[in-house]
């Protein structure tokens, strides 16, 4: 949960600082950087998702 937690942060912060600079160069960098982080967060949430899926999927036999 500290990780979903440091990525949100991580993004909002890069949203704001990309919505308020006016140099194309940095803004621009921002911008790169905010996509991978998108990607990066999407990877971890698919991980995740699939880790928690596997979990489930072994512990499914204590409700048989």
């Amino acid at each position: 949960m500290a990780m979903i937690n440091l990525f949100a942060t991580e993004f909002r912060q890069l949203r704001a600082d990309a919505a308020h600079d006016s140099r194309d160069r940095e803004a621009g960098r921002l911008r790169r950087k905010l996509v991978r982080k998108e990607i990066g967060m999407a990877i971890v949430t698919l991980g995740a998702m699939a880790m928690f899926l596997d979990a489930a999927r072994g512990l499914s036999f204590l409700a048989t």
